[in-house]
């Protein structure tokens, strides 16, 4: 039997870094060894084989597994604490040869390699026996382990097996293709398919899992449906695992239309035994993605059914896709489940469901909202009306018809909020249309008992700044006089714009000083209108301006004529 060394040189290094000086150490050396130092010499082998990732040991440790008989595994591993507990009645220095090799068989399958190396020194040393593909074939079982395992040693196994001329059985090319799914090597897979296929060795179902698996790891998801397909046309059982770690690694990357018609054919099959985490995972990514197809078929399969409860935070994702894609059915629902909570809806809960409806293209419904926001104690605002204002702003109904609604919430008995008068007031304002601004306005006492307030008015004088009506500006102005409404930033800011577009303009000039004396300061582009206006008269007011603005931070790069 051939037993020449490989030639550890400067190259061998470069293309194999993690290959120590004691890789050399095979199977065949132990041979030439006393049985006295076998064991020793296998267990310092561990560290500079290519089980790179593994742990080393002392020498005092291994001295103490020589004289325990490896009854114990080092304590200070990663590895869990095992005892043999056949041994406490016969020794395996007793155990008979063949039953040495079904022991070494189990120790492989479990993970165990120290056990695994004591039974090859046994076998070796006091048995005499010869290096065979069983004990191969055990040191490649042990490379499953997920922490420990490589397909680098696994490489370096198949290399010393083909020198010494020891053949592969079908067993064997399975149980490497099994490492293969845990530690994937693309190149060695196909190698070893390709020498099964030339052997006219037929790959078993769990080897077909295997190299899906593998291939799963790889993120090789083409060529995985191409396989899954081979096997579901050949009439093959796909284990439930593999279906799930392939929807696990679909959802990792966000493959999520794949994700959902593997869920969906799986359900088609009648499988009823797919696990709830996988379920939740589904519903958590897809929302999370805002992916409505599979958020709604989850939600409708497992959440409806009451299969699955998601928490509060799955449900607000949900809510929030609901809205993105108009599926009022679906917000409502989600309401349902966090109302059998005693949930404490907050603004953004019933926002998410104003999207919804406003999307499908329900107004009346998504202006009830708003009144059942008031009821519950929460005052919408415009940010709450901001959906309902676009879909106005489209053209999707009239601000006429909007306020009808309004009208016919109120006769109802609801208590409609400001903010929703205040949502179709701006956008007559925003589609240049001030008359009907202002007639909404004086119907607004009959629909909301809570009266205008700041950003009532703020929304008409920007109306009055852009169509120059000076005299309705005061009006209103005199209007939050009477109500005691008080004004902001922005009141005094679009009353100072308005005056500015009259040829006396020196009431800009007074609200500029009172809006100063409230602690507000006009927005950088007042400013520039400001100072532009007083040039265009040559108003030396102009430099005061000016220093206001260099003393505030603001830019005055616009200021110049």
């Amino acid at each position: 039997m051939c037993t020449r060394k490989p030639i550890v040189d400067g190259l061998w290094h470069c293309l194999c870094p993690s290959f120590g000086i004691t890789n050399g150490t095979r199977i065949t050396q132990l041979l030439k060894q006393p049985a006295s130092t076998q064991l020793g010499c296998l267990v310092r082998s561990r560290g500079g084989r290519l089980f790179s990732t593994r742990p080393t040991y002392t020498e005092a440790q291994q001295q103490q597994q020589l004289a325990l008989g490896f009854n114990k595994v080092f304590e200070d591993t990663t590895r869990s604490a095992h005892n043999i507990t056949g041994d406490d009645e016969h020794n395996l220095l007793q155990t008979p040869t063949e039953a040495l090799y079904d022991k070494l068989q189990t120790f492989a399958s479990k993970g165990e390699e120290l056990l695994v190396w004591r039974i090859i020194n046994i076998l070796l040393g006091g048995r005499h026996e010869r290096p065979n593909l069983r004990l191969y074939a055990a040191l490649i079982h042990v490379n499953v382990d997920a922490d420990h395992g490589s397909a680098a040693a696994v490489s370096s196994l198949l290399n010393e097996m083909k020198q010494d001329g020891i053949g592969i059985d079908s067993g064997t090319y399975h149980t490497i293709l099994k490492v293969l799914a845990v530690h994937p090597d693309y190149v060695l897979r196909n190698e070893i398919l390709e020498q099964m296929r030339q052997r006219w060795f037929t790959l078993t179902v769990d080897g077909w899992h295997d190299v899906v698996a593998g291939l799963i790891r790889e993120k090789q998801f083409e060529i995985v449906h191409d396989k899954l397909g081979h096997m579901q046309q050949q009439g093959l059982k796909i284990h439930v695992w593999l279906y799930d770690m392939f929807t696990y690694a679909l959802c990792e990357v966000g493959e999520l239309d794949d994700a959902l018609r593997i869920i969906e054919y799986r359900v088609s099959r009648g499988e009823f035994y797919i696990s709830a985490t996988l379920w939740y995972h589904l519903l958590d990514t897809a929302s999370r993605s805002f992916h409505y197809e599979a958020t709604r078929y989850l939600w409708k399969k497992r959440v409806e059914t009451d299969y699955l409860n998601p928490p509060s935070g799955v449900c607000l994702q949900v809510l929030s896709t609901a809205a993105r894609h108009g599926d009022s059915e679906l917000a409502t629902d989600v309401f349902r489940i966090l109302g059998n909570r005693a949930t404490v809806f907050s603004v953004s809960h019933y926002e998410a469901l104003i999207e919804a409806y406003i999307t499908s293209g329900d107004l009346k419904i998504s202006l009830t909202i708003l009144c059942i926001m008031k009821g519950a104690g929460l005052e919408p605002d415009e940010a709450s009306t901001r959906a309902i204002f676009q879909y106005l702003m489209d053209g999707s109904a009239t601000t006429k018809e909007a306020f009808s609604i309004l009208v016919l919430l109120r006769e109802e008995g609801r208590t409609v909020p400001t903010a929703a008068v205040n949502c179709v007031i701006q956008t007559s304002v925003f589609l240049n249309d001030l008359p009907q601004a202002m007639e909404h306005y004086k119907a607004l006492h009959t629909v909301c008992s809570s009266g205008p307030n700041t950003a009532t008015f703020n929304a008409l004088l920007r109306g009055c700044s852009r169509a120059s009506k000076k005299d309705q500006a005061m009006f209103l102005a005199s209007e939050m006089l009477a109500l005691k409404i008080r004004p902001d930033a922005s009141t005094y800011d679009r009353l100072l714009l308005v005056c500015l577009t009259q040829d006396d303009y020196e009431d800009a000039f007074r609200y500029l000083d009172e809006m100063k004396a409230q602690g507000y300061r006009p927005r950088q582009e007042t400013y520039i209108a400001l100072i532009k206006e007083c040039i265009k008269r040559q108003d030396e007011r102009a430099w005061g301006l000016r220093q206001e603005m260099e003393k505030s931070g603001l830019e005055t790069a616009n200021t110049e004529r």
